[in-house]
């Protein structure tokens, strides 16, 4: 680890100090593996391809692109698309990882995946970082998350380096900023850091002062006097004079988080850091202040998203609703798990409501399907058209919004299957709705979506 004495200064530093900006190559690098660690290779390949012109051969740079490119050859369908991306990774050299093989080629045999380097490469660069090269503590930062979230094996040494430089990044930030927001999230960064090396008294003692002149700032009493919950590997959950429902609560919430995941995209990599915070109201009027939300709501879930990752989790729930278990918790955990799966650019609205309604018990989605004839033949009926482009729910068209979201999420599912309806998404988050229609579904247009689907629904 670097001389503590070096970082004291700068870490304690309260007045503003503006850290030395990382070159635009080195930030594409940190973006692109944030990208991919999140499953969104298109993203990555695009934010590497606009530094290609400043890269001037890169190691770094170039194996990170080879990785891109390979990633996003695995998610492809079409042949041409395929040998289009072979084309370019030819020309950066050989790939890490094993190629999608196309009809009558032999497989590749994989050469050593660049997973097994992120903890090498992150203790590297961690070494060469000073107080003149910050930007290194932020590569070094989250090339340590990347060794995290894929199960690489840290010793205690090495995890201490870690948490330096998340202390020091977010030290970095405090001193750069004088808002109450920037505080409160540098506050809870310190915790959860802190959480992390429990053992590490040196580190405790050092980042004190910094995390209450952080709390001091932030002028919230939610990170000045937060109550402690029952905590799982995921979760926190607060249900203040109900032991039995805040149990039940963390049990369901750590099973139905692996199966949310699961079903849209493939298992958890890893626990949650921070954990989602799960807060139970007495009442419906202690939701709505909770909230803002009207006393008619049962749930209400929030992530914040900073540099392509969730950085909060929250969640507040009625503890006076009957349905809690089987359609609140799981529909808005729903919503949590998509922040997680789409961090740069959140699905359309009728597909994450859509998405989020499929958490719940049959029941609910039935209710939510037997409700679609009868909206059918009224002027509340919105095209899919209309339905797929809404970016906020519309006011004269609220129950036709959600019942037909469902209906179409639904019907997409049971067509292909959750995961190809997870990749029609991102595919349109890259390319426009109707051309993600056409990549995965061979849809040409909504129009011919509208017909197939009031087919399957309504029998038309």
């Amino acid at each position: 680890m670097p001389a503590l004495r070096i970082w004291i200064a700068a870490l304690f530093c309260l007045a503003p100090a503006f850290a030395e900006t990382p070159t635009p190559v080195l930030e594409a690098i940190v973006q692109a593996n944030r990208m991919l660690g999140k499953g969104h290779a298109g993203e990555a390949v695009k934010i590497l391809e606009s530094q290609l012109a400043n890269a001037e051969g890169d190691a770094a740079f170039l194996e990170t692109l080879r990785a891109a490119y390979t990633a996003e050859m695995k998610e492809l369908t079409d042949n041409a698309a395929i040998e289009r991306v072979r084309s370019k990774l030819n020309a950066v050299g050989s790939p890490s990882l094993p190629l999608p093989v196309l009809p009558g080629e032999t497989a590749i045999e994989p050469v050593k995946s660049p997973v097994s380097d992120f903890l090498k490469q992150a203790t590297a660069i961690f070494d060469q970082a000073s107080a003149n090269d910050p930007g290194k503590y932020v590569t070094a930062r989250d090339l340590f998350w990347k060794a995290f979230n894929n199960k690489v094996q840290m010793n205690a040494e090495q995890t201490s380096d870690w948490a330096y430089c998340r202390l020091k990044v977010a030290a970095d930030r405090f001193n750069g900023s004088t808002d109450a927001a920037t505080a409160k999230e540098v506050a809870k960064e310190i915790s959860n850091t802190l959480a992390t090396v429990p053992e590490n008294a040196q580190l405790q003692e050092l980042s004190k002062d910094l995390l209450a002149a952080a709390k001091k700032r932030a002028g919230s009493t939610e990170v000045a006097t937060e109550k402690t919950g029952l905590e799982t590997e995921s979760f926190t959950i607060h249900c203040d004079g109900n032991a039995n429902l805040a149990e039940k609560i963390a049990r369901l919430a750590e099973a139905k988080r692996t199966e949310i995941f699961t079903r849209w995209s493939g298992p958890p990599g890893s626990k949650w850091i921070p954990k989602c915070e799960i807060v139970v109201t007495d009442s419906a009027e202690a939701f709505a202040n909770a909230t803002k939300l009207p006393t008619t709501a049962t749930g209400c879930a929030n992530a914040t998203l900073s540099e392509g990752r969730v950085t909060a989790r929250r969640i507040v729930l009625r503890a006076d609703d009957t349905t809690l278990l089987e359609n609140a918790l799981p529909r808005e955990l729903a919503h949590i798990v998509l922040a997680d799966l789409f961090p740069s650019q959140p699905p359309p609205r009728w597909a994450e409501l859509g998405m989020a309604v499929l958490a719940c018990s049959d029941g609910e989605v039935q209710r939510y399907q037997r409700t679609v004839p009868r909206i059918a033949g009224s002027q509340e009926w919105l095209s899919v058209a209309k339905l797929v482009k809404a970016a906020e729910v519309p006011a004269a068209s609220i129950t036709a919004f959600h019942v037909e979201s469902v209906s179409l999420v639904e019907f997409f599912v049971r067509w292909q299957g959750e995961k190809a309806f997870t990749a029609f998404l991102r595919d349109a988050q890259r390319y426009g709705v109707e051309s993600g229609f056409q990549r995965q579904y061979g849809l040409k247009d909504c129009g011919q979506l509208e017909r197939e689907w009031k087919k399957n629904v309504l029998g038309e």
